[in-house]
């Protein structure tokens, strides 16, 4: 049986500089930093939520993974549930992430749009009655 969803990649071209976005701008835990193999420079950075049970993998794109190439520096297919948008929106601008539109209510609840270190978009959601 399957019990939960364990990891998610975003694709990157600067692992460090996307670590420290994740853990010190959204206020990620660091889970894993290893290598990704002998001889490899890139690693195998798995970071999320303190209370998160998926990591998001902060992956160095190399030549085993460019079909996904175009994906890096647009919007990805990541939901980041948030439980008091107001605040959290304060809170992230105030350690500099970029929104890309303020919160914007739904019948269904609230997102707003944020850009990572590396381009990348990500949906922040607060579900209706959150």
């Amino acid at each position: 049986m399957i019990d939960f969803v364990g990891t998610i990649s975003v694709f990157v071209k600067d692992q460090d500089r996307a670590k420290a976005f994740y853990t010190e701008k959204l206020g990620f835990e660091l889970k894993v930093e290893a290598p990704l193999g002998p001889g490899s420079s890139a690693r195998w950075i798995a970071v999320a939520p303190p209370a998160g049970q998926t990591e998001l993998i902060l992956y160095l794109m190399d030549e085993n993974w460019q079909h996904y190439a175009q994906t890096m520096g647009k919007t990805q297919s990541i939901t980041l549930a948030v439980t008091d948008m107001k605040s959290t929106h304060e809170e992230l601008l105030e350690r500099g992430v970029k929104f890309l539109h303020d919160p914007d209510p739904q019948p269904w609840g609230t997102y707003a749009t944020i850009e990572d270190s590396e381009g990348n978009r990500l949906m922040l959601v607060e579900q209706r009655g959150g």
